[in-house]
């Protein structure tokens, strides 16, 4: 079984999924690059942020005040994987995303671990639907990498020691 820096702080989650999708051409190699973009705002689809509305609406009809959104940055990159934290008092959550090596694939580890009963109740209606929006968030992602470094828009909030990958190593298939 191959580790995962999402287990690492959750050996035994409550919750767990992986999925893994081809990175479509985009040669980046850096994984903070790729995991800010699979949760970047943009990245996700209207639907997807349609969805997220109406999940949250109906956690304020049960009394249950939903987490802010904010865009998921890397806390820890170590080696081809990049990991994001994202713990509340409800619940601790890794997110681990990871380039492969020896393929044009990412891989998305996520691990969670409940602290209370409401956090528990709260992921209920989402864990039908977690492993299918991160699914569709990551196959998204290589058109939001291509264009935020096309565009130079990358973010320049790296961690320290890393760098954006520049725009010249983006290989276009394709496209024309």
């Amino acid at each position: 079984m191959s580790s995962s820096l999402a287990l690492r702080d959750i050996p035994i989650p409550d919750y767990c999924d992986v999925v893994i999708v081809p990175t479509r051409g985009v040669q980046v190699r850096d994984p903070q690059i790729w995991a800010e973009a699979i949760f970047a705002h943009e990245n996700a689809s209207l639907a997807m942020r349609g969805a997220r509305a109406l999940f949250d609406e109906a956690l304020r009809m049960v009394d249950i005040v939903p987490s802010p959104r904010g865009e998921l940055v890397t806390d820890e990159v170590r080696g081809n994987e990049a990991l994001i934290v994202d713990d509340n008092a409800h619940r601790m959550l890794r997110i681990a995303v990871e380039v492969d090596e020896n393929a044009p694939l990412l891989k998305v580890t996520t691990a969670i671990k409940f602290r209370t009963l409401r956090g528990r109740l709260a992921f209920i209606p989402r864990k039908l639907t977690h492993a299918a929006f991160v699914n569709t968030l990551a196959r998204r992602a290589p058109v939001t990498v291509r264009r935020r470094l096309v565009n130079g828009t990358q973010r320049a909030n790296t961690l320290p020691g890393r760098t954006v990958a520049p725009a010249r190593q983006i290989e276009k298939r394709g496209e024309g």
